[in-house]
């Protein structure tokens, strides 16, 4: 197994705190969804890596059915848990990259936080068969982004991580402001040549977190769960005594929902 496949599956071993530590997505996030795929009463969606269902939710509560692509057993178990109310959303236990699914059969395919998991070779192609003609794409993803309400924590939580976790500083991009997020696929999907009319929609949210609820969130995150054990413990204990020292026991966590949307020509 490659260390990106094993990333990938590490959500697996933590369902139950994936879906209490992660944040949900804006409500406007997803009136912006319909609202560009002129999604109908009776349209079909597919989900690409539905994780816990936090994405799902709000889309089964507006009536619409939904199949539902994981591939991790536990995050799939309480992804039908929680969406147990809905019959018309199906969770299915599976790696996009290899299942197979009926052409042309959705009107909107959307991925929350899981497409840049998939094969970079053939994820465009299937997500494009999949859509009927003229069907939407949906990608989005919480992107961290800083201002002065979160600055001086994020200067001061880098001190923490190059003394204990250096290695989780290499590739550290610090974050930008909120109007100049990064927009990658921006480029990557309409390279692709399978989608035009991109469209991007930023929504800006601002969480507080008291310390421990912090530490469940970094304890979600690929990077971190790669970590051995005692090293991860003891930066998680460093940086929740930072927390109550520094911050008052709170901290503010700011990010921007970005949401590419395009349309499958």
């Amino acid at each position: 197994m490659t260390t990106n496949q094993s990333r990938r599956r590490a959500y697996d071993q933590i369902a139950q705190l994936y879906d209490r530590a992660r944040p949900s997505y804006p409500a406007a996030l997803f009136d912006d969804i319909v609202a560009y795929a002129g999604l109908t009463a009776d349209a079909r969606i597919l989900e690409i890596g539905c994780g816990t269902g936090q994405a799902t939710l709000p889309l089964t509560q507006r009536g619409y059915a939904l199949d539902c692509i994981e591939l991790g057993a536990e995050l799939a178990k309480v992804a039908r848990d929680n969406l147990s109310s809905f019959p018309a959303a199906q969770v299915i236990h599976a790696d996009f990259n290899t299942v197979d699914l009926a052409p042309a059969r959705y009107e909107l395919v959307l991925s929350a936080t899981a497409f840049h998991w998939l094969d970079p070779a053939t994820r465009f192609i299937k997500a494009h068969r999949l859509l009927k003609p003229g069907g939407a794409l949906a990608l989005f993803w919480h992107r961290p982004v800083v201002t002065d309400a979160s600055r001086p924590f994020v200067d001061a939580v880098q001190k923490v991580y190059k003394e204990i976790a250096p290695e989780l500083t290499r590739r550290y991009q610090p974050p930008r402001r909120p109007d100049a997020v990064s927009t990658e696929y921006a480029e990557l999907i309409p390279a692709s040549g399978l989608f035009d009319r991109l469209a991007i929609r930023k929504h800006y949210t601002a969480t507080k977190y008291r310390a421990t609820a912090y530490i469940e969130l970094l304890d979600t995150f690929s990077d971190h769960r790669a970590l051995e054990e005692a090293k991860r413990r003891q930066l998680f204990r460093a940086i929740e005594y930072l927390i109550h020292s520094g911050f008052s026991g709170e901290v503010t966590r700011e990010t921007v929902a970005l949401l590419y949307l395009a349309q499958s020509q």
